[in-house]
């Protein structure tokens, strides 16, 4: 995961999440559940297939690849650890919790998501 965007971090989660089951997932449901046009979603796909994270079938469809599902799970994982944080440790309530961890594991950097999962599991 070391090396990936701001904006690659957020495709990559989207994708995660929208696709949990493994399942391919709807270019157009990314771009919607990321806030941005089809055509950036189109933009970035492009650039994440070269990298390696994912794979873009016909009709729109997007799935990650083994690279893609790695980072991804590791960008989810802590999102879930800062959730429960949040949300138990804070009493944010849910949608609180559930944006700004996202917003956390997102902009924050990895060495710093790490150690903040690392420091909420030991707790």
């Amino acid at each position: 995961m070391n090396g990936l965007t701001y904006s690659q971090k957020k495709y990559l989660f989207a994708i995660y999440k929208l696709g949990q089951n493994g399942e391919n997932v709807k270019s157009s449901e990314v771009a919607r559940l990321v806030g941005v046009s089809k055509a950036s979603t189109a933009a970035m796909a492009v650039k994440l297939c070269e990298s390696g994270y994912i794979r873009k079938e016909h009709y729109g469809q997007i799935g990650l690849t083994e690279s893609g599902v790695k980072a991804a799970n590791s960008i989810y994982t802590s999102y879930i650890i800062i959730r429960d944080f949040l949300e138990n440790a804070l009493d944010l309530d849910e949608k609180t919790a559930d944006a700004d961890a996202v917003k956390i594991v997102i902009h924050a950097s990895e060495k710093t998501v790490n150690h903040l999962a690392e420091y909420l599991l030991k707790r």
